[in-house]
């Protein structure tokens, strides 16, 4: 056996846990995360972000001893300081509030949509590295900050599509809240017109940080027994960091519960085409000219795709029309002296003349 033989071929496996996104999954994430980002900024949430590494300390002085032991992918690096991938953003967050608390204008709202990573069994609705939105108000300590989180999550899940039968938002209350306070909570929640929210005494939030309302939100179905996602008050995260006391409450939802939902109700989204036309030149010598038409349509607002690969001009539009491209144009020898071609519609076979100046309005109208 030669050397080259012998030597163990790398897996094109990813790491257990993790994922990675083709050209098509990232289509459905870019989906998400627009939704999410759309509906957050339509309530007046700022988007921030943070890197993906943290001082470990930071975990070990709020997220409790299950995360620290069991579930985080914790490091020395090579200045000798442990370092962790973040495993949750709520302390990150609360760490840049309190760097610069003085300097900022509350309340706050603030959301990311960080990677997360923990080390966990993978399985349905859940993996080792995933991307997770999280919203958050600083600053009020009334009911209503706790509502609007309610109502912000609830208007995520219509934005996706989902009608009120198909989930559920399950409240419950930590150390410095009643029972009442849940009452009080659902009853304002149904004036507004959220009406599938119940008092659930089970729900009990995995971090040691929450002091007041908690809640979670479940698909009603049995596809998806799991949290979709939850959140609650903690008025209490910055004594860590020396700070005075700052109420506030959030929540976090992660995109791969997200995703499995959308899927088993038949809402994701339609894998958009990755241009809008195709041009075929007929031989190498209208490529130059297709190119320079190409640029042309583009500065226009279209998205246009110039044919490389030499081949017959029926093998380009198969390829065109195989990656979903809704218009093909073919360029010869006729259409680079004159200066006019046709632009076929794929779907209905239908042609119209175009130059490069009325081009992109035939195809974008």
């Amino acid at each position: 056996m030669s050397d080259k033989e012998s030597k163990q071929k790398l897996s094109t496996e990813p790491y257990k846990g993790v994922r990675d996104f083709y050209p098509d999954d990232m289509a459905v994430e870019n989906y998400i995360f627009s939704v999410w980002r759309k509906t957050a900024e339509s309530f007046g949430y700022q988007e921030y972000g943070a890197s993906v590494l943290e001082p470990t300390e930071l975990y070990k002085a709020k997220s409790g001893q299950e995360i620290i032991n069991e579930q985080t992918y914790s490091f020395t690096d090579r200045g000798e300081r442990d370092v962790t991938l973040r495993p949750e953003m709520t302390p990150t967050v609360a760490r840049m509030i309190a760097a610069k608390r003085k300097e900022l204008r509350f309340p706050i709202r603030w959301y990311s949509i960080p990677n997360l990573f923990r080390y966990e069994k993978p399985q349905r609705g859940r993996l080792r590295e995933f991307y997770q939105f999280n919203a958050d108000i600083f600053g009020l300590d009334r009911m209503q900050a706790d509502m609007e989180m309610v109502m912000l999550a609830y208007q995520i899940m219509k934005s996706f599509g989902l009608n009120d039968k198909q989930f559920e938002i399950r409240i419950n209350v930590g150390v410095n809240a009643t029972k009442q306070d849940a009452e009080t909570l659902m009853k304002k929640l149904a004036a507004v017109g959220i009406k599938n929210a119940r008092f659930d005494e089970e729900i009990v939030r995995g971090m040691e940080y929450y002091t007041g309302i908690t809640f979670e939100m479940y698909d009603t179905g049995k596809d998806n027994p799991r949290a979709l996602f939850g959140g609650g008050r903690y008025d209490n995260l910055l004594d860590i960091f020396g700070e005075e006391k700052v109420p506030a409450t959030g929540f976090g939802m992660g995109d791969v519960g997200i995703k499995n939902v959308l899927e088993t109700y038949n809402l994701l989204p339609q894998i958009p085409a990755p241009a809008d036309l195709y041009l075929c030149p007929m031989s190498e010598k209208e490529i130059e000219y297709a190119e320079k038409l190409a640029q042309n349509i583009r500065d226009a607002g279209a998205r246009v795709i110039v044919d490389y690969s030499g081949k017959k001009v029926g093998e380009q539009i198969k390829y065109a029309d195989k990656s979903r491209i809704p218009f093909v144009a073919v360029i010869g020898e006729n259409e680079t002296k004159t200066g006019t071609f046709k632009i076929k519609n794929l779907s209905s076979g239908t042609e119209t003349e175009a130059t490069a100046k009325t081009a992109a309005s035939v195809i974008l109208q």
